[in-house]
């Protein structure tokens, strides 16, 4: 799905008719039994699942275990950064089916004064494929192990900080794109962190520009927050 788009990154002087050609094809390419609600739902069905087990295992937490949370959670927001970067945003061998989707694709679509999705079937455009939380799991399955057959408070915390960070990835990329005009869009949370991710969708920015899409951390340590405030309006 979405293999078709443009190889090359279109210009922001792209007219809106044809952004909104581009569009109508891509939602095209979505299946008709495409189910937002599964969409959401799967993904924090299974999160929600290895943070609940990993919880019930967890007994008489010390304090300097607590300490793996932050330390994760700083770690986590840090590969997402270099991820959103580099895999994203360049093609990189046996990773271009990532930047495929995501700079041609997603940032063609949307745009930043242009951010909303216009009804529920272009979820699909926003969130990961919903097995990628599936993927990130077994990517760090190595990490739980080794941490469960040498700690296991410290496997479950890992879990959980992980499973729980994929989950807030998701969930607030997709606020950002829903109208800012309803419930979720009208948070002050998320109206600041949507008008961070919106600038990293103006097209000459989003290349070296606000990289994070949860908490902009990272790109406070790596000095890629964009400086002046965009006229989004």
């Amino acid at each position: 799905m979405f293999m078709d788009a443009k190889p090359e990154w279109v210009e922001a002087t792209e007219p809106r008719d044809a952004r909104d050609r581009f569009r109508d094809e891509m939602r095209a390419q979505i299946s008709p039994r495409y189910s937002p609600v599964l969409h959401v739902a799967v993904p924090a069905l299974v999160g929600l699942g290895l943070i609940a087990f990993a919880i019930a295992n967890l007994h008489a937490v010390k304090w300097w275990e607590w300490l793996l949370v932050p330390i994760v959670y700083v770690l986590s927001n840090a590969v997402e950064h270099r991820a959103h970067k580099h895999a994203l945003h360049r093609r990189t061998p046996g990773l271009t089916v990532l930047y495929d989707r995501h700079t041609p694709m997603h940032h063609r679509v949307f745009i930043a004064k242009d951010m909303s999705v216009r009804d529920r079937r272009e979820w699909a455009l926003v969130l990961l494929p919903w097995f990628g939380i599936v993927a990130i799991a077994v990517l760090t399955a190595p990490i739980t192990l080794a941490l469960w057959f040498t700690e296991r408070n410290l496997a479950c915390l890992f879990v959980v900080t992980t499973m729980g960070y994929v989950l807030s990835y998701e969930w607030l990329h997709l606020a950002y794109h829903l109208p800012p005009d309803g419930f979720i869009g009208r948070r002050a949370l998320v109206r600041a962190l949507r008008r961070h991710h919106a600038t990293h969708h103006h097209p000459p920015l989003m290349q070296k520009w606000n990289f994070n899409v949860t908490v902009p951390l990272w790109d406070w340590v790596r000095h890629t927050t964009y400086p002046e405030k965009l006229d989004l309006d």
